[in-house]
């Protein structure tokens, strides 16, 4: 079985990569980002939540019949992962502490452009 970090970290990349171009647009145009930013932080964490759904019914003591059927699929693919990643908690772990960084980057960016005002290009 995977590790949970990696199925949140991958349903993470999900939300941020679906809320991305948003963001883009808002820091190409100069208008506020706070929206866009708080969408794009919100829908990663959400996105890592549902993907972990089954990983948290497991622990709650659902049986593996349950948790592992390919109807659980529908969590990002969680046991379509589980079966062909094996043992990955280093991979998961890293995986998730880079996309916190990254997130973390991105809001100090925008801090930073907002603090220089508006662009002279």
């Amino acid at each position: 079985m995977a590790h949970a970090a990696l199925h949140f970290a991958l349903g993470m990349t999900v939300g941020m990569a679906a809320t991305a171009p948003r963001l883009r647009r808002a820091w190409k145009a100069g208008r506020e980002m706070a929206p866009a930013a708080a969408r794009w932080l919100v829908a990663a964490w959400a996105m890592g939540g549902f993907a972990i759904i089954p990983s948290l019914l497991r622990y709650a003591g659902v049986p593996e019949s349950f948790c592992g059927g390919w109807w659980m699929n529908l969590f990002l693919a969680h046991p379509l992962i589980n079966a062909s990643l094996r043992q990955n908690a280093i991979v998961g772990s890293a995986a998730f502490m880079g996309l916190l960084a990254l997130q973390y980057l991105v809001i100090l960016a925008a801090i930073a452009k907002v603090r220089r005002g508006p662009s002279r290009e």
